[in-house]
């Protein structure tokens, strides 16, 4: 009995400690998505979404150099995915890559709920993320190495989420969950 508790003792420990050193050096999201040599994501990409997606892992802290938050997001277009921290009940953040749009020069989070990729659900249910942001709006977002923190809102307006959502088809054509505008959604960035 007191070997196994001196056993988990020692493990509880090191998670603390692990945890003390991520918080500080931080830990992005990974996935690996296929680029051409420009950055742009290749056109096989989207054909391989769903491969895509069984290889990514969720990050903890996002770290880089935090910058103010900008009145227009047109300069994120050159990116395909953005890395998002999300706080969770549990209190460890929790980040992941998603892809996003960006509309009037606002910034719009890509939810999908729809096939091929997922089975089909509603916001916020299903996905650590959103259920996180349902909970808590904080956010912070990272493109490169610049951070940005700010609250994220679900678009409620049908009219507004169909213009974002055609911005994004623009965006993204080959994406196969286009024709799935049903279980897509798009949570608006706003500043802290």
């Amino acid at each position: 009995m007191r070997m196994l508790l001196k056993v988990i003792g020692v493990i509880v420990a090191c998670a603390i400690l692990a945890l003390l050193v991520l918080s500080i050096t931080g830990l992005d999201p990974w996935s690996p998505v296929p680029r051409s040599r420009t950055g742009a994501r290749s056109q096989s990409t989207a054909l391989n979404m769903s491969a895509w997606a069984a290889w990514r892992r969720p990050g903890l802290w996002l770290r880089g150099d935090v910058q103010s938050f900008p009145a227009d997001w047109t300069f994120a277009d050159k990116y395909q995915t953005i890395k998002v921290e999300t706080h969770p009940w549990y209190l460890i953040p929790h980040s992941v890559n998603i892809a996003f749009v960006t509309f009037q020069g606002n910034l719009y989070l890509h939810v999908d709920y729809g096939p091929p990729l997922y089975a089909p659900g509603t916001f916020p249910s299903g996905k650590s993320w959103t259920a996180a942001v349902a909970r808590n709006p904080r956010v912070r977002v990272k493109l490169g190495n610049q951070v940005f923190d700010g609250k994220a809102f679900l678009v409620t307006d049908k009219a507004q989420a169909d213009a974002v959502f055609e911005a994004y088809k623009k965006k993204i054509p080959k994406d196969p969950t286009n024709p799935h505008r049903e279980n897509i959604y798009f949570l608006r960035v706003l500043p802290a």
